[in-house]
């Protein structure tokens, strides 16, 4: 499957930079405590990137890549600027029920099973950010902090699965259109089992909802199996998005390098990594679309 977009890429100078941190954040702040005011600016440069930027998002290319120079800079510089950057464009919503606002994705010793792969090195298992939160997030943000190499983030845009899915077999695509149970790791309060399908059709083409791991375990923790006709389904989606991984885009998230997408759109995964002398450091913000933030 080729690749049918390219992820454009904006720099934020100098200036901006210096612009963007005139709202300090200190490094003690709790994370999810950080401002979600829109950050106030009359900066032209910056005001052409938000309309630049969410208008990629939007449309074809369902993602940007945005850099900043790392040099002089600390990691609460790059973090502050990337988040007052952020709230021009989306408000900022918690990642899980305990509030963050920012969440540090770093390989742990013992992941926790709310972000078995935020904080892991586990590759493959594409997916969509959210699906156990009340709202899924309109879109998801991830900048570095750190020399990479490898475990570039892919994005693989969903109405080119499904029209390969549909070129298998449709009854796929119709089993997946319909609600299935997903385990919320007690991420909502007073409910354990969330339905939602994995695809919805809508005016603007699909949106995805898609962790195939909570599935599993929403059948496991109700006591039945899943239904054959879903693991075929999910078994033809995965092969698919393996396929169009292999020319999907990616982005490699060195330091002062992020990348944003639209988090209805666009099935996202990485790369295999391995940590040796350095420890792979990048920062997450999930974001929802609000009048009069970016038009």
């Amino acid at each position: 499957m080729a690749t049918e977009f390219t992820i454009p890429e904006f720099k934020i100078s100098s200036s901006a930079v210096s612009a963007l941190l005139t709202r300090e954040i200190d490094a003690e702040t709790p994370l999810d405590k950080w401002p979600t005011e829109t950050f106030p600016t009359a900066d032209t440069e910056i005001q052409a990137l938000r309309g630049d930027i969410v208008s990629a998002i939007r449309k074809d290319a369902g993602g940007a890549v945005v850099r900043v120079a790392p040099e002089g800079l600390s990691d609460q510089d790059i973090s502050t600027v990337y988040w007052n950057f952020f709230t021009l464009l989306f408000r900022p919503v918690p990642q899980y029920s305990s509030g963050e606002l920012i969440y540090p994705v770093e390989v742990k010793a013992a992941a926790a099973a709310t972000s078995h792969y935020s904080n892991s090195n586990k590759t493959g298992n594409y997916h969509t950010d959210g699906t156990l939160l009340p709202q899924l997030p309109d879109v998801a943000f991830l900048f570095g902090l750190s020399a990479a190499t490898g475990g570039e983030t892919l994005l693989m845009d969903v109405e080119n699965l499904v029209r390969e899915l549909d070129r298998i077999d449709p009854a796929h695509v119709a089993e997946l259109s319909r609600p299935v149970p997903f385990d919320v790791k007690d991420q909502m309060a007073g409910v354990k089992i969330k339905r939602q399908p994995v695809l919805t059709r809508t005016d603007n083409g699909y949106e995805l909802r898609y962790v195939r791991m909570y599935i599993e375990q929403a059948f496991a923790a109700e006591g039945t199996p899943v239904p054959p006709e879903l693991l075929a389904a999910m078994d033809a989606f995965d092969q698919v998005s393996a396929a169009a991984a292999v020319n999907a885009e990616a982005v490699l998230l060195e330091r002062g390098v992020g990348l944003l997408w639209d988090n209805r759109r666009m099935l996202h995964g990485r790369r295999p990594f391995q940590e040796t002398t350095s420890h792979r450091r990048l920062r997450r913000i999930y974001g929802v679309q609000e009048d009069g933030r970016a038009n």
